[in-house]
């Protein structure tokens, strides 16, 4: 078992508790309406505590980015795969989140059009990683890489026809591109991703 602080991991449940709040607060407000206050109130902790954590609100989808990369490199450790399969699982697993939480995802899309955060996901610890994913110990200090790295890494595993980082961009402009269309459009966002990947990747 990994050797853990109890401060260090109640500064990690901190961190989770108001991610967690956010999920919830995010089905019924719109992040971009969502106020600290609401925020702590849910997690029983003064705004003060929370700036300690966050220096402003938007930095909760750069925590919640950082936590999509980590679930995908436990995915990884639990099931490897590789290639397509492998990024076909980056997609389906993009479609879930955003399925659950619909407006938390989109604005954090929007969030980057208005140069409120910086794509990088932000650098979990590694006791929120342990509280996330206690049974993988090999990710409490290993780099964990971000949605870009991961599909370069599995398109240097398929035999393209064309430039990978091409094809990249190719899939990003999906993964985010296809979150909006199917969040104004009423469509569902797994299937859209599954048809542009046949393109992309046919």
């Amino acid at each position: 078992m990994a050797d853990f602080g109890k401060r260090e991991l109640n500064k990690a449940q901190t961190r989770l508790n108001i991610l967690d709040a956010v999920y919830q607060l995010s089905k019924v407000i719109n992040f971009r309406d969502l106020k600290v206050k609401s925020i702590t109130e849910m997690c029983m902790i003064t705004e003060m505590t929370f700036f300690n954590y966050f220096q402003k609100k938007e930095d909760i989808l750069k925590y919640m980015m950082g936590v999509w990369a980590l679930d995908l490199a436990a995915l990884q450790h639990q099931e490897p795969l590789s290639g397509e399969a492998a990024i076909r699982r980056v997609f389906k697993h993009t479609a879930k989140q955003a399925k659950k939480y619909p407006r938390l995802m989109a604005n954090f899309v929007a969030s980057l059009l208005t140069s409120e955060v910086d794509p990088n996901p932000k650098e979990i610890e590694a006791s929120d990683r342990f509280l996330l994913h206690p049974d993988v110990p090999e990710l409490f200090e290993s780099k964990i890489p971000n949605g870009n790295e991961i599909i370069m890494q599995h398109l240097g595993e398929i035999d393209l026809n064309r430039d990978p980082m091409d094809t990249l961009l190719l899939l990003a402009s999906c993964l985010y591109g296809d979150m909006i269309v199917a969040e104004t459009a009423g469509l569902d966002l797994e299937m859209l991703y599954e048809k542009s990947l046949d393109l992309i990747l046919q």
